[in-house]
């Protein structure tokens, strides 16, 4: 007579998770999936950094198309065409008030520190313009 194989608490919680888990809902599996961080890889074709525009440009634009609806309007209504060269003026302008208005980001800001040391912070790398910041504070920093 053969000896029943009785399983050992170990192997008995074993089983029961694992039971557990196939009788796991699909809701919580999908959900679960979701939350996985997704690793994103580089396209194989891409070589070049894209070129990444300032937040302002569509008030850069918009200053221009309007300054071009004046010209256009300036033989049928003078005023009008007035009216619009301001309100181009002001458009194009706009990005400059509203930088020197939020506090003065273009002045530099105090060192950042870490455990009573200053740490120099590569800038963000966002762009053609994000890129080029990166290169010249390598070759400041010769890192």
């Amino acid at each position: 007579m053969p000896q029943e194989h009785r399983p050992s608490r170990l192997e008995e919680q074993i089983l029961e998770i694992l039971e557990k888990a196939e009788r796991e809902p699909r809701w919580r599996r999908v959900l679960r999936q979701l939350r996985r961080p997704r690793v994103r890889l580089p396209r194989p074709g891409r070589r070049w950094p894209r070129l990444a525009l300032p937040r302002d440009t569509a008030l850069l634009a918009a200053a221009f198309l309007i300054a071009l609806l004046a010209i256009v309007v300036r033989d049928w209504s003078r005023t009008l065409a007035q009216l619009l060269a301001i309100l181009s003026l002001l458009a194009f302008f706009a990005p400059v008030v509203r930088q020197l208005a939020g506090g003065g980001q273009w002045a530099p800001d105090r060192p950042r520190r870490w455990r009573g040391r200053d740490i120099d912070l590569p800038p963000p790398r966002h762009g053609l313009s994000g890129w080029i910041r990166y290169q010249w504070w390598r070759l400041r920093n010769r890192r």
